[in-house]
């Protein structure tokens, strides 16, 4: 891996812009590791709900947002805010999925591979995993979409601001998706 590919990739944006697709581009071209934060929550909150831990993490992604029996007629979307908001914030702290993932981010750091995090949505979260590699190694990408309208979702994530915190920020709009690793490597070839 080049020393210029940063060793921290944030991927925020709002629900449904491509986040996740967004992490997997670079993960693929950049040798990374990929992972959402929200894979944890996940798991935390299936298991809080007495669901098998056999259950895929992505089992209820095609109906997120349509209540769900399993999680007492929540949707699957609001019962992982809920378990964050209610029952992970107030006992562990806000940074506490950042902290579940900083020795992923240290091997990875150790190994020169990037950590190309997506649906990074509160900045407690990620500033132990920005602390561990560096500002200078880390960049935060912005997914938007022009035409995005808000459905009726929950979602207490929030577009993060890491510019003060000394991280690159790139905005990706929908014009950028043809030539989407051409801009990020421009942008990265000026910054790092």
């Amino acid at each position: 891996m080049s020393p210029k590919v940063p060793l921290l990739f944030l991927i925020s944006g709002l629900p449904r812009t491509g986040k996740n697709r967004a992490g997997a581009i670079l993960s693929k071209y950049f040798k990374g590791d990929h992972f959402a934060l929200s894979d944890i929550l996940k798991k935390e909150t299936h298991k809080y709900y007495g669901l098998s831990e056999d259950l895929s993490i992505f089992h209820f992604e095609n109906n997120k947002d349509v209540p769900n029996e399993a999680f007492d007629g929540l949707t699957p979307r609001e019962a992982y805010i809920n378990y964050s908001e209610t029952i992970i914030k107030p006992k562990f702290g806000k940074s506490h999925l950042g902290e579940l993932v900083l020795k992923r981010v240290i091997n990875n750091k150790n190994k020169r591979k990037p950590s190309i995090i997506s649906g990074v949505g509160f900045i407690e979260e990620v500033l132990p995993l920005i602390n561990c590699t560096g500002p200078e190694h880390t960049i935060h990408l912005i997914i938007t979409r022009d035409d995005y309208q808000q459905p009726q979702l929950v979602d207490s994530r929030q577009t993060l601001g890491l510019k003060g915190k000394g991280v690159a920020e790139l905005t990706i709009g929908p014009a950028d998706e043809i030539d989407f690793i051409a801009r990020v490597e421009r942008f990265i070839s000026q910054h790092f």
